[in-house]
């Protein structure tokens, strides 16, 4: 039971210790006009990229998590620089359909109308008052 105890402890305390991710926590989809292996060749190209993006980074990430969105971040890009989409939660988008337009109250005036002096024979160019005649 001791020997039990001590192994589970030991892989308990390496796991604290890893702060490196295993992959992306993201979901990128294929560009437009990409086959699966154009697809499959960039997130690998990515994946590493990403890995040595952190491993050889002056500043070591204090945590897992900040471990897992610089190397998010870093494959964000690869593959949006590679020509493949990103999905963007809509909390984040801008949508058209969240600016409503709402009409004015039923009992307040219409604006005035800017009403103009008419145009005369006088006022337009010669060939126009000429065509008139």
């Amino acid at each position: 039971m001791l020997q039990i105890l001590i192994i589970l402890m030991s892989v308990f305390l390496l796991n604290a210790c890893s702060i490196m991710p295993s992959g992306p926590s993201v979901l990128v989809l294929p560009g437009i006009g990409k086959n699966f292996d154009q697809f499959h060749n960039d997130d690998l190209v990515c994946r590493q990229l990403s890995h040595t993006q952190i491993t050889s980074s002056q500043q070591q990430p204090d945590s897992k998590e900040d471990a897992q969105q610089d190397y998010d971040i870093n494959y964000i890009q690869c593959m949006y620089g590679k020509g493949h989409r990103i999905p963007v939660p809509d909390e984040l988008m801008y949508n058209s359909r969240l600016e409503e337009w709402f009409p004015p109250p039923p009992d307040m005036p219409a604006p005035p109308q800017a009403a103009g002096p008419e145009p005369s024979l006088n006022s337009l160019p010669a060939k126009a008052a000429k065509a008139r005649k």
